[in-house]
């Protein structure tokens, strides 16, 4: 392929255009996806930061918002009962490079300070997440943990929207007895796995707790490396270019110095002389 540019003649083979082409444009759209991704994570952490500056909820308060309000990154300060018998474990779940699992509990808040909650009434539920349990020496015996049967208080960080995250779309779970192995969070599975009425949200420990340990992150991929990851394919998509310019403006000054080298070789009029 000969293309004129200022004067000057340049050649390269169409297939290697069409490569650079495809490359440089890709490099772009992924640093493009990375720039809205941080944008969208900012716009997350910002919206957190305005529910945390209205302080600690009591369940009161937190069910008296409208039942469309998003709740994530509300906090919760309550106190109730768990449901000692049933929780799950959250398989796949990794902190400090160790394998485990996620504890979590079904948690009945007190309607007041007189009035304790009691399961016959079916009030909802709250699932919680109390954090991370290592995974022990086989994956075929799940770990047991003794959850109190006292009242307790918990603080914590709700969320609200994709609980789920990734997951195998094959993922399994443990079918009979608990506790129960699962993949992904969904609380439409879990109500009726525990047979309780569990509100739409969920919540997340924030203080250390003799069950497992808190790890939860609001975003666990900050703005800023979204936007180094954009840089790099920005550079990358530079680069390739810049390699794709240079390496053909270099195979033309070799034609051109080849074309000159046996131009001085065989003269022009020797050749008709001959």
């Amino acid at each position: 392929m000969l293309i004129s540019l200022r004067n000057k003649q340049y050649q390269f083979s169409f297939i290697s255009l069409i490569l650079v082409i495809l490359v440089v444009s890709l490099c772009f759209y992924l640093a493009e996806w990375q720039m809205q991704r941080a944008e969208n994570k900012q716009q997350r952490l910002d919206y957190i930061a305005v529910m945390q500056n209205k302080g600690e909820l009591d369940w009161a308060k937190l069910n008296n918002l409208p039942a469309t309000f998003n709740k994530t990154g509300l906090q919760l300060k309550t106190t109730g009962k768990l449901d000692s018998h049933k929780y799950w474990l959250l398989d796949n779940r990794t902190l400090n490079g160790r394998a485990g699992y996620d504890v979590i509990t079904i948690f009945y808040p007190s309607i007041s300070n007189s009035l304790p909650f009691n399961p016959v009434n079916k009030q909802q539920a709250l699932l919680v997440n109390f954090g991370w349990i290592p995974q022990g020496e086989s994956r075929n015996q799940l770990p047991k943990i003794q959850l109190p049967k006292q009242e307790i208080t918990i603080n914590v960080q709700l969320k609200q929207g994709d609980l789920a995250g990734f997951y195998l779309s094959d993922a399994g779970l443990t079918a009979q007895g608990w506790p129960k192995q699962i993949q992904f969070i969904d609380i439409h599975m879990q109500t009726e796995q525990s047979s309780q009425q569990l509100v739409s949200y969920m919540a997340y420990a924030m203080d250390k707790n003799p069950l497992a340990q808190p790890h939860y992150q609001s975003v666990v991929m900050p703005p800023e490396k979204h936007h180094a990851y954009a840089l790099q394919w920005l550079l990358i998509g530079f680069a390739a270019l810049g390699i794709f310019i240079f390496a053909v403006r270099s195979q033309n000054n070799n034609q051109k110095n080849t074309q000159k080298a046996l131009n001085k070789q065989i003269p022009i009029g020797e050749v008709n002389d001959k």
